[in-house]
C-alpha cells in the first residue's frame, strides 16, 4: 500500500507527462539539495529522489498508478460493474445433478408440473471466481441459467394461425436471462451466497454460489 502521494511530493498531478516530473524534479532539487541548494534540506531531497526514481520508470510507474488507484478508492464506492455472465450450461465442467436432470427439473416449472415445482428445493452449487479488487471493492456477477420465457410470435398461447412454429404450441422458447448476485465489498475466499432464482420462474431450485478469489 502506498506511504504516499508521489505525484504530491513533486507538486504534480496524477496525469504529469515524463518532461513534466523531470523539470518539477530538477527545480526542487536544486532548491533542497544539501549541498548547493539555496534551502538545504537533506529530508525532503531524499523524497524527491525517491518519488522521482519511480514516476519516471514507465514499468515501476504503471505498477504505482495501479496501486495507488485501488488505496485510493472509497469503500463506499458502487460495485465493480457485472463481469462476464456465468452461463450454467456451458460453464459448470461438473454437474450434480446430470445436465439433463438439471434441465427436468427447470422444466417443472413451466410444463404443467406444478405439484413437482413446489418439491424440496435442490442446490445447485457453482464458483464465481474473482480477483482481489472485485473482491475488495464488491461486484456484480450475472448467472445464465437454462429456463423458459413466453413465446413473443404467439404471446404465450401457442396457436399463431394453428400451431405457433416457434414455440410448438407450448407457448414458451427456451432462454436464459441473467439472475445477478451483488456481492459487497470485502468478499473473502469461501464465501457462500444463495441466489433465488424465483424471479426467472424457477421456483424448486437454488444456485449456491462460492466465491474464489484468485
Amino acid at each position: 500500500m502506498p506511504k504516499r502521494d508521489l505525484y504530491g511530493v513533486l507538486g504534480l498531478p496524477a496525469g504529469a507527462a515524463p518532461a513534466e516530473i523531470k523539470r518539477a524534479y530538477r527545480r526542487i532539487a536544486f532548491t533542497v539539495h544539501p549541498d548547493v541548494g539555496a534551502h538545504p534540506d537533506p529530508e525532503r531531497f531524499r523524497e524527491i529522489h525517491e518519488a522521482y526514481e519511480i514516476l519516471s520508470d514507465p514499468d515501476r510507474r504503471r505498477s504505482y498508478d495501479v496501486e495507488i488507484s485501488i488505496h485510493r478508492r472509497p469503500l463506499s464506492a458502487e460495485p465493480l460493474p457485472a463481469t462476464r455472465p456465468i452461463v450454467v450450461r456451458d460453464d459448470c465442467l461438473t454437474i450434480r445433478p446430470s445436465i439433463d436432470e438439471l434441465l427436468d427439473r427447470i422444466q417443472q416449472n413451466f410444463f404443467g408440473y406444478r405439484s413437482k415445482s413446489g418439491g424440496p428445493l435442490r442446490r445447485l452449487a457453482v464458483e464465481a471466481i474473482l480477483d482481489a479488487e472485485e473482491a475488495r471493492f464488491g461486484c456484480q456477477v450475472p448467472f445464465r441459467v437454462p429456463c423458459y420465457v413466453g413465446c413473443r410470435r404467439c404471446g404465450g398461447t401457442g396457436a399463431w394461425w394453428g400451431l405457433c412454429p416457434d414455440c410448438y404450441g407450448r407457448g414458451f422458447v427456451e432462454g436464459s436471462p441473467a439472475v445477478v448476485l451483488r456481492i459487497p465489498p470485502g468478499a473473502s475466499d469461501g464465501d457462500r451466497f444463495e441466489v433465488d432464482l424465483g424471479d426467472v420462474g424457477i421456483n424448486n431450485l437454488l444456485l449456491e454460489v462460492r466465491v474464489v478469489v484468485a
